[in-house]
């Protein structure tokens, strides 16, 4: 068969095997099954749901979860030159909240968050499958280091900036005339971004909450809440600006309601006579969980309409939009709940294995069709000859089975050509 492939002049595609093709191999298997990486980013503060946004989006979609305070805490940890970076620093932060008289640094600076991120999404799961990037960036700053890179600017638009940088000299301003741009970055084009504002009660609350030791988040909780209130003021550019102008993504803003509101809304009685809600008051009569989930339905709606989004493994259902669920008030409580609750997971647990098994089924198919043609072409002529060769090495029984075979081949494949050309003379003779 290799003899004849390289004197018909076939090309093989992996020539040099499997495993040194692999990634060529895994590019076509995605190509092939539109297995595009789906990219999304929850920016928000320190203790804000950005974490719990971004862990409705990893469990809809199955990709890996990127949680920017954790990613911190693991680096600080390990014994690599990023995670000795990221303790340098860290220790001049803590010297510098350490003395009143101190200008800094109080936060991480963006070229050091911007390497612990990019190292997390270098891995092989976020590479063919995508990621969701929660509580991060923080800033403008951040977000143009981590999303963004200088490409030269086209002749046309050199020209206008030195034209430009002409008539500023000739006013006496001094000012270097940009060669370069900020375009999208490759391999960070994300697919849906959202960012959550969260309150200083309710971000507090959360991570008294959470177990940490509060020495490790209370010195740098303020001055973060500070930067994240300058950097992104309600109602004025930020984050959410730059998805819109740098990336060309409409985000959804998340505005979690103040602590005091979300214990009356989990346990209290609620203000009398309350008006009805609609328009931009809508959130400020949810809980927190309702405006996190209203969210996730809102960047998948808008991923979704732009392209199909297929993966590695089944995506269970999705979130529920707020309208669709049924007031908490009315809700049966008790073991009726839980039972309610039990068959609902069970349900979706058979909905889950069912479309898995449907995966299988379709994926053997394809597999079944595609193979077609070389399984006929193996079975009709390569099968049968390499058989009877078999046959009569074993009656024969050389020293050098192998050599015998190849020799046999060869002269198999010398015979049959002649036996071909004897047939067409054959029939040219005849007609």
């Amino acid at each position: 068969l290799r003899s004849w492939s390289l004197k018909s002049g076939f090309r093989w595609w992996c020539e040099a095997g499997l495993a040194a093709n692999v990634a060529t191999v895994g590019a076509e298997f995605r190509r092939w099954r539109r297995l595009t990486p789906v990219r999304f980013c929850v920016a928000g503060t320190m203790g804000s749901g950005a974490t719990e946004l971004g862990r409705l989006l990893a469990e809809r979609y199955n990709l890996p979860h990127i949680v920017f305070d954790d990613l911190i805490e693991e680096l600080r940890n390990a014994e690599t030159p990023t995670g000795q970076m990221v303790r340098d620093k860290l220790a001049e932060i803590e010297a510098a909240l350490g003395n009143p008289k101190s200008a800094g640094p109080f936060v991480l600076p963006a070229s050091v968050s911007v390497k612990a991120v990019e190292e997390a999404v270098s891995t092989k799961p976020c590479e063919y499958r995508g990621f969701v990037i929660s509580g991060f960036p923080q800033s403008v700053e951040e977000a143009t280091e981590l999303f963004c890179e200088d490409r030269p600017l086209d002749p046309e638009a050199a020209a206008e900036a030195a034209a430009a940088g002409a008539k500023d000299a000739k006013k006496g301003k001094k000012e270097e005339v940009p060669t370069t741009e900020k375009v999208p970055r490759a391999g960070f084009l994300l697919d849906g971004a959202a960012v959550v504002h969260c309150p200083e009660d309710a971000a507090l609350l959360r991570l008294q909450g959470s177990g940490r030791p509060e020495e490790q988040w209370m010195p740098t909780f303020k001055r973060r809440m500070e930067r994240w209130a300058k950097e992104n003021p309600e109602g004025s550019p930020g984050i959410a600006d730059f998805f819109r102008g740098k990336l060309g993504l409409e985000p959804s803003v998340a505005t979690e309601p103040p602590a005091s509101q979300e214990a009356t809304a989990d346990g209290g009685a609620p203000p009398p006579e309350q008006p009805p809600v609609d328009g931009g008051n809508a959130a400020a009569a949810l809980s927190v969980a309702e405006v996190l989930e209203v969210a996730a339905v809102e960047v998948s709606a808008r991923v979704e309409a732009a392209r199909q989004i297929n993966n590695f493994m089944p995506a269970p259902p999705g979130p529920k939009a707020a309208e669709e669920r049924a007031p908490q008030a009315e809700a049966p409580g008790g073991e009726e709940a839980a039972a309610r609750r039990e068959e609902e997971e069970l349900r979706k647990k058979r909905e889950r294995e069912e479309k898995l098994e449907q995966i299988k089924k379709e994926e053997l198919v394809k597999l079944e069709k595609h193979s077609e043609p070389l399984r006929q072409y193996l079975m009709s002529f390569v099968v049968p000859t390499v058989t009877t060769g078999l046959v009569e090495v074993c009656r024969q029984q050389p020293e050098d089975p192998v050599g015998y075979l190849a020799e046999y081949l060869s002269v198999y494949a010398q015979m049959s050509r002649k036996r071909r050309s004897s047939v067409r003379r054959d029939s040219a003779a005849t007609s």
